[in-house]
């Protein structure tokens, strides 16, 4: 059986564990220390999100570099069959090395790099459906 907290008591132990924390740390420094910890924590948390950042930068670059490469490995292979795909390899080659190709250090590729990504997956799912249209004979010559 459970039994039911007194919030009078929590209340009382509560008060009396911050008025010894205030004695410890000193009644006169209790204030700065207490605003001090708090932009700690916040900086320390700001770190974390610039980090996580060039995180997911990482993992949008490495995303889009291998769909780029699934794009031109199923291009390839339609044309094989085949299929058209010779245009899309063109133009999807020529917008992804433009987005790509920049200098960093002038501007942050972070939206060059998402436009990289969507413009790579937007090709591999054509080009998948493309493969799957056409007939898995190779093409006569």
């Amino acid at each position: 059986m459970q039994q039911r907290r007194d919030p009078v008591v929590i209340a009382w132990v509560v008060g009396l564990g911050l008025a010894a924390l205030v004695y410890v740390i000193g009644p006169n420094q209790f204030l700065f220390r207490l605003l001090d910890t708090f932009h700690v924590l916040m900086w320390r948390l700001g770190e974390l999100i610039a980090d996580l950042s060039t995180v997911a930068l990482d993992a949008v670059r490495a995303l889009a570099i291998g769909l780029y490469a699934t794009f031109l490995v199923l291009g390839f292979a339609v044309l094989r069959r085949g299929g058209r795909a010779r245009g899309a390899l063109i133009v999807v080659t020529i917008l992804f090395l433009i987005l790509v190709a920049h200098d960093d250090s002038v501007t942050e590729g972070r939206g060059r790099w998402t436009a990289a990504l969507a413009l790579a997956a937007a090709g591999a799912v054509v080009m998948t459906g493309r493969l799957r249209q056409t007939s898995l004979l190779p093409r006569p010559y």
